[in-house]
């Protein structure tokens, strides 16, 4: 993707002083400046052995670089640096922090870029997220162990980013968060939801003197429409502005000293917002094209020189011919078999050139055929092993689709097929343990199961419900007339086993109801939970259409001993296989942390079957089916059916 090099500008300016321009020179790599200075500091460029040499005013060398390793040459005014945080992303997801501080910047979910002809760099797509709700791709950069970046943020500062959200229709109400640290305080820019006057706008929220600052924008943002945006807080002249596209929007007052968010949380995401040391939810759905901070507290001129330097570097619109792409990258593969990607938009006649990043001998083209959410192919006989940019071609114009890497096997594994966790509870309308995400997931159809959790009252009656208590009660120490009205999220009053029972029975697919026996009070009280379960299974008649599934060791082996038959898996992970076959106890249901290799292949050749449990993010999903384990429980059962399908139809 390089660019050629202006020739131009160096033929010109080489050998020459630049006394007399007031413009920095700027050297650019895959559209981030690697390298900038004051031209007038500088008296010539020049090429020599491919690579690119400049030197100052007294002859002394200043850079070199190597021809092939940069984008252009650029005379540019000069604008502010991002001293605390500048972040990059590069070809492969990753991403580096190229400002003077070198934060280390972590990858989560394996994030998808695609190189953006209109800013000239690559930028990410966080396509997966639930708008506003977990996040399964995000970056994370920490500053908890850095006095210079906490000092930063504290004594004024400014954020920068360039956006672009994805929706259909109507954007969603939520706090969506692109680039924040919040949590009990911190800074950060997000959309913000609907409350009183705020609608769903670009925000600017630092939180300084004991209260939130709601530096609001009165811009909703439409959908793929990029927006540059700048928060300010000045803390001298205690206030807090917001910037869109170069124009200050709003400014509000914000007096008094910045306050941290909560101990774990001191870490900026890329993609959400913190929620605690290892989880980031109020997630972004669109694309993120850049993320910094700076020391101070921006000028309106600088934010203004800020916006004029992205208009002139500004390229070609990207051609973006389809939308909503995804694909799983990291799967295995078999030669001459097929692949799928999805989006909105292919056309018959679409090609994809695989370009191999390693070895361009390696590369390929592939015909697609359309399929009901994408396109399908077959990869050629001769694929290898590799990282690769995928790019549509149709009628001479190109897109990137991102970068992917591929695992060349003789056979693929088995596929691991899919539980939906609570139900397929992110449906339109539905809750976790609800009727209607209990509907949802049988109505996907190929779900191999779904899992729910039940307590006893003390009256007799299943309840369904995860927690111990709901709205403040606990389920297990009351009774039925205690608990029938208590409400989920969507509006349902609680279930019982009964309603899902009944659901099963009306359902013609093969989807099984994989039932968690809660650990109650006492052993007696969980394996009386067990019984009653049971007990209302096989009067039914559903006994080859229901599992079960325990932390308790007594309550998985009451249920082995009640329903010798079933299919009973332990979940706490504190057992061997083997020991769990000498129980009878035929599954074994893990976190990924505890799930060993030597446990798979040990439980597959005793016979017992494997469940990794919760996998949400595509690269986990694909990782847990690499592995070979026969099930994995997840709260996106849609993507991991694409997943599984991918490796059930090419063994």
């Amino acid at each position: 993707m390089k660019r050629l090099i202006l020739l131009f500008a160096i033929l010109l300016y080489s050998m020459t002083a630049f006394a007399d321009t007031s413009e920095n020179i700027c050297i650019f790599q895959e559209g981030v400046v690697i390298f900038e200075t004051d031209a007038s500091g500088v008296d010539s460029i020049c090429i020599k052995d491919n690579k690119v040499y400049l030197y100052d005013n007294n002859s002394k060398l200043i850079y070199q670089v190597k021809t092939d390793e940069i984008d252009s040459i650029r005379f540019l005014p000069p604008v502010p640096k991002a001293d605390i945080l500048d972040v990059k992303f590069n070809p492969d997801g990753t991403a580096e922090d190229i400002s003077p501080m070198k934060n280390t910047i972590e990858a989560y979910g394996n994030p998808q870029v695609f190189f953006s002809s209109r800013y000239g760099r690559y930028e990410v797509r966080f396509g997966d997220n639930s708008w506003a709700g977990k996040a399964i791709r995000y970056y994370k950069i920490s500053y908890a162990d850095n006095d210079a970046f906490q000092n930063a943020l504290a004594d004024g500062h400014t954020m920068e980013t360039v956006i672009r959200c994805s929706y259909t229709g109507s954007i969603q109400d939520g706090e969506a968060k692109f680039f924040s640290s919040h949590q009990s305080g911190g800074t950060g820019l997000m959309i913000s939801k609907i409350s009183g006057a705020r609608e769903n706008e670009l925000t600017f929220l630092p939180y300084v003197g004991g209260s939130w600052r709601w530096a609001t924008s009165g811009i909703v943002p439409e959908s793929d429409v990029y927006y540059h945006i700048v928060g300010v807080w000045n803390k001298t002249e205690e206030k807090a502005y917001i910037y869109v596209n170069g124009e200050l929007k709003n400014t509000v007052a914000a007096s008094g000293d910045f306050k941290f968010p909560a101990t774990n949380c001191y870490y900026f995401a890329i993609g959400g917002d913190p929620s605690n040391a290892t989880t980031v939810n109020q997630a972004w759905n669109g694309d993120v094209v850049l993320s910094r901070i700076y020391d101070k507290a921006l000028t309106k001129n600088q934010v203004t020189s800020l916006w004029n330097r992205l208009e002139e570097l500004r390229g070609n619109e990207d051609v973006e011919m389809v939308k909503k792409v995804h694909y799983y990258s990291g799967l295995q593969v078999v030669a001459g078999k097929g692949y799928d990607i999805y989006g909105v938009g292919f056309k018959d006649g679409d090609k994809i050139n695989f370009v191999n990043t390693d070895n361009d001998a390696n590369s390929f083209s592939v015909d697609c055929s359309l399929t009901a959410d994408g396109v399908h192919f077959n990869l050629p006989g001769e694929v290898v092993s590799g990282s690769y940019r995928m790019l549509l071609s149709r009628e001479g114009m190109i897109q990137d689709l991102g970068a992917n890497e591929l695992t060349v096997v003789s056979k693929l594994p088995r596929g691991a097929q899919v539980v939906a966790h609570r139900g397929y509870w992110k449906a339109p309308g539905a809750a976790q343990n609800s009727r209607a995400s209990l509907q949802a997931a049988l109505d996907l159809k190929d779900c191999y199961g779904s899992e729910t959790d039940v307590w006893l009252t003390t009256d007799g009656h299943i309840m369904v419900n995860h927690d111990a208590s709901l709205s403040g009660v606990t389920i297990q120490t009351s009774t039925y007339d205690q608990v029938k009205n208590l409400t989920l999220s969507n509006g349902e009053k609680i279930p019982q086993l009964q309603d899902f029972l009944n659901m099963m029975a009306a359902d013609n697919s093969e989807t099984k109801l994989i039932i968690e026996i809660k650990t109650h009070s006492s052993v007696e009280r969980t394996c009386a939970c067990v019984d009653s379960v049971v007990a209302a299974v096989k009067a039914m008649g559903l006994e080859n259409r229901v599992e079960y599934i325990a932390f308790s060791l007594d309550g998985c082996k009451e249920a082995v001993k009640m329903a010798p038959t079933a299919m009973v898996q332990y979940l706490n992970g504190t057992k061997t296989p083997q020991e769990l076959y000498n129980d009878g106890i035929m599954g074994l249901d893990y976190t990924q942390a505890k799930m060993t290799d030597s446990y798979i292949s040990n439980a597959h050749s005793l016979g017992m079957i494997v469940n990794v449990w919760t996998i949400d993010s595509d690269s986990e999903i694909v990782y847990t089916n690499n592995r070979d384990a026969d099930f994995v429980t997840t709260n996106y059962p849609e993507s991991a059916l694409k997943v599984y399908k991918h490796y059930k139809n090419n063994r």
